[in-house]
């Protein structure tokens, strides 16, 4: 190996370093009163109750989720929308790798003044490329289905209506679709 292949080489090793700590230590708090998870589920077990402004650090990231320890030592998972990124490195004694990693992710250093938009992406064309049958999960999803009847009771009990809702106007011709409304 010449010295021109080491050294890409070790570059390549502490990026792959660098980015397992992404995240690891960097602190937030918490944006309202929410529920610390057990796993990263929205239905998952309640493992604690955090109020608004609770500190947290950040242990993992996984989609829309990120796996905390408070500062009570509760262990669990937050929604990433339920958080909001702190401390400046004068502030907690830092050493400013958290937003130097920031500037290198999303190209912005600070919290102040910057709206966030965090989503979790879809289908990528690859996947849907390889995408492959799978009648096993049909059919499991098929036993999460409600009868109508059910349906209607829950409805009933949430005090939810049905509403008729008018399909939205073609964009090329400014009229609304055929067929009516839909139920």
């Amino acid at each position: 190996m010449n010295a021109g292949h080491l050294k890409i080489a070790v570059i390549a090793a502490a990026l792959c370093w660098f980015s397992g700590m992404a995240g690891a230590g960097e602190t937030a708090q918490t944006l309202a009163g929410t529920e610390l998870k057990s796993e990263p589920f929205i239905d998952a077990g309640t493992v604690a109750t955090l109020p608004a402004g609770s500190a947290v650090e950040i242990v993992k990231r996984q989609g829309g989720w990120m796996q905390v320890k408070s500062a009570g030592g509760d262990s669990g998972w937050l929604k990433m929308t339920g958080v909001k990124l702190g401390g400046s490195a004068d502030a907690k004694g830092d050493s400013g790798l958290g937003t130097l990693w920031n500037v290198a992710r999303s190209g912005r250093s600070g919290s102040t003044g910057v709206t966030v938009a965090t989503g979790v992406r879809g289908l990528s064309p690859e996947d849907l490329k390889n995408a492959k049958p799978a009648p096993e999960a049909v059919k499991k999803l098929d036993s999460f289905a409600a009868a109508k009847k059910d349906a209607e009771a829950f409805a009933g009990k949430a005090a939810l209506r049905r509403q008729t809702i008018d399909y939205i106007a073609d964009a090329g011709s400014g009229n609304a679709a055929s067929g009516g409304g839909r139920k």
